[in-house]
């Protein structure tokens, strides 16, 4: 990741053996949480709004590019993980959204979603993607903590970070 600030000078982060991979580390997170959201259609039924196929489509691009790379972010919740079958599944995802009539969410859509996050080295609820529930995290919806054009909301209402409860 490179930061440049208004003087001019920038700064660089690697990963740990000196690559620049890590660039695009925080598209691919909004990805996966969006993954998460196509793969419990329960809760993506509860948003207020729909993404735009645009929105979509960059995030994908920008998953794509870091798959083609070999890249993983997350340490694996589990053994083996078979990073390798990322590649067909996100290609086709994204050829899926290509076509989408929105807001309905074809089954296709859930299944890769669900794979996708299995082949990132993410577990599946304990209940099931199909009797997930809305994680709230510290009082906040996921729909409020996904990447929307406009940015995340929870982050543009001041709601993130949650306010530590004092003990």
């Amino acid at each position: 990741m490179k930061v440049t600030f208004e003087d001019g000078s920038t700064l660089t982060f690697t990963s740990g053996d000196g690559r620049e991979d890590i660039e695009d580390e925080t598209d691919v997170i909004n990805v996966t949480y969006w993954l998460s959201a196509f793969a419990a259609p329960r809760i993506y039924q509860t948003f207020s709004r729909v993404p735009p196929r645009e929105h979509i489509l960059r995030l994908l691009d920008v998953y794509l590019s870091y798959v083609k790379k070999g890249a993983h972010y997350a340490a694996p919740q589990f053994r083996p993980v078979h990073y390798e079958r990322r590649l067909p599944l996100a290609t086709r995802l994204r050829e899926l959204f290509e076509q989408w009539t929105q807001p309905e969410l074809p089954q296709e859509i859930v299944d890769i979603s669900r794979a996708l996050i299995e082949h990132e080295g993410i577990k599946a609820p304990a209940c099931g993607w199909d009797a997930y529930e809305d994680p709230e995290a510290g009082g906040i919806k996921l729909e409020d903590s996904l990447l929307w054009p406009e940015g995340v909301p929870a982050i543009l209402k001041g709601q993130w970070p949650p306010k530590q409860s004092k003990r």
